[in-house]
């Protein structure tokens, strides 16, 4: 199976501009950062890359969120390289001894420079010794003589100088690795980079994602390894202003770790919501029997209507780039019209999954479903005067602030915002307005003509509204 299988979203051509960038001629990129908001498939991207990429070099793959509970990250990582490496390929003696010699100097810096001890001997351990706080621990230092300052101040530099040495010794044997790896793996097309992938850093604690960013920088920075991180920068950054505080510059704090920062473009929602909208296929949805796409060869007939066939409109959804169902039709038709980020699209789709699975009926009116979704997460305001009926003040201001996109039914293109009008009309209908409203339909469209008899029928579309009320709260 090729790495790539799959990949709606032409992220393989991403990789191979990446990796000709780090592989020719430019040495000063060592780390960079993938940066694209949650759900739009970093993780795929890297664990493809990695896997495409593992047959002429050394690769590593390290899931940092799911290290996050050991404490430490220096040795989540170290533990991962040294054991992805090893079994990459049937190594040779000499690497089999550097890396034994990388899992001993890995430890050696550990006993040195570990956040733990210091935080202990920082905050415990000088508390129990002197057995004092505030004001006294102040007057005891001041005490302190200075022949017992000068024996404190040489340990310190001892110390100091131990834990450089420590970092200089891990580092040496660290690029060794590296470059036996390297030569290890090469072919007749040469010797390449060891690249190490970190996926899903922004999901980490933020102490846990900033200790391993400056692990990275001090410890692992060596020729010929190439370190991909992948975050939703911004989510990251803020994560770490609840560290440092809000008025701390993140955005220029995580410029030190990274030499270039690459976004991911999910500017084709088709081919996302393609590659990542599904729902339970052990219903039957209603889709409003819209038309997929526009073929200028047939001239299909409207039921009960004598009009042909016309083109969409400009901001009719069809399938153009990618093979969208009719559930993802609307779905794509919705995104566009409330212009909602792909990380709240995520949000909206588990809203979504979470009201059918409570739906028990056969058929389930997906639009409606749908369009009450969107419009609550946009704007509950609009949504209470929907919910209430109020079909002028609604429909100027929904138009107003979410200009809207259609859908296709061959003889006209219809807005989002007035089928979901046939739907407030429906449920606020006594019987005898349902049948004069059929008799009086003078558009004949399927969609419309399904609504009204559904009510006429006792479907009561208010359980849509009270599902969604429940949904919501999904954070």
């Amino acid at each position: 199976m090729s790495a790539w299988e799959g990949d709606l979203l032409g992220r393989a051509e991403v990789a191979e501009f990446l990796q000709n960038l780090l592989e020719n001629d430019n040495d000063d990129i060592k780390v960079v950062n993938i940066d694209s908001p949650w759900g739009t498939g970093k993780t795929f991207f890297l664990e493809r890359w990695c896997k495409h990429l593992s047959d002429e070099r050394g690769v590593v793959y390290f899931n940092a969120w799911e290290k996050d509970y050991t404490g430490d990250p220096f040795i989540s990582l170290v533990s991962a390289i040294r054991d992805q490496l090893k079994v990459q390929r049937s190594m040779s003696g000499d690497i089999e001894d550097t890396i034994k010699d990388f899992t001993t100097k890995a430890k050696n810096i550990f006993l040195s420079t570990a956040p733990g001890l210091t935080k202990l001997v920082s905050k415990g351990l000088l508390k129990k010794l002197i057995a004092v706080e505030g004001e006294e621990l102040a007057a005891t230092l001041e005490a302190v003589t200075d022949e017992v300052a000068d024996k404190a101040v040489e340990a310190l530099i001892v110390n100091s100088e131990k834990d450089h040495e420590a970092v200089k010794q891990f580092r040496e044997v660290f690029e060794k690795l590296v470059t036996e790896v390297s030569a290890e793996k090469s072919t007749e097309n040469g010797s390449f980079p060891v690249y190490v992938f970190i996926d899903e850093l922004d999901r980490c604690r933020p102490t846990y994602a900033i200790e391993l960013l400056e692990r990275i920088k001090h410890f692992f920075d060596v020729p010929g390894c190439i370190f991909i991180i992948a975050t939703d920068t911004k989510q990251l950054g803020h994560s770490i202003k609840a560290v440092y505080g809000g008025g701390f510059d993140s955005f220029e704090y995580l410029k030190r770790f990274f030499d270039i920062t690459y976004s991911l473009d999910n500017s084709d929602v088709e081919l996302w919501v393609s590659a990542n909208f599904d729902i339970p296929k052990n219903k039957g949805y209603n889709c409003l029997e819209l038309t997929r796409n526009y073929n200028t060869n047939r001239q299909d007939m409207a039921w009960a209507s004598n009009k042909k066939q016309v083109p969409p409109d400009e901001n009719a959804v069809v399938c153009e780039n990618a093979d969208l169902n009719e559930m993802q039709i609307i779905f794509v038709s919705l995104f566009k019209t409330f212009r909602v980020s792909l990380r709240d699209l995520m949000k909206i789709r588990s809203h979504i999954k979470a009201s059918i699975s409570s739906l028990t009926r056969s058929e389930i009116h997906f639009f409606l479903l749908c369009y009450l979704v969107f419009l609550k997460n946009s704007d509950v305001d609009l949504y209470k005067n929907f919910i209430k009926g109020d079909e002028k003040i609604f429909i100027e201001s929904a138009n107003k602030k979410y200009p809207p996109w259609s859908l296709y039914f061959i003889t006209k293109s219809v807005s989002v915002h007035d089928i979901a009008l046939c739907y407030l009309n429906a449920s606020k209908s006594n019987p005898n307005d349902l049948r004069e409203r059929l008799n009086k339909n003078l558009d004949r469209l399927n969609y419309q003509v399904k609504i009204l008899l559904d009510a006429c029928n006792g479907e009561d579309y208010s359980k849509y509204f009270k599902l969604v009320d429940l949904a919501i709260q999904i954070k």
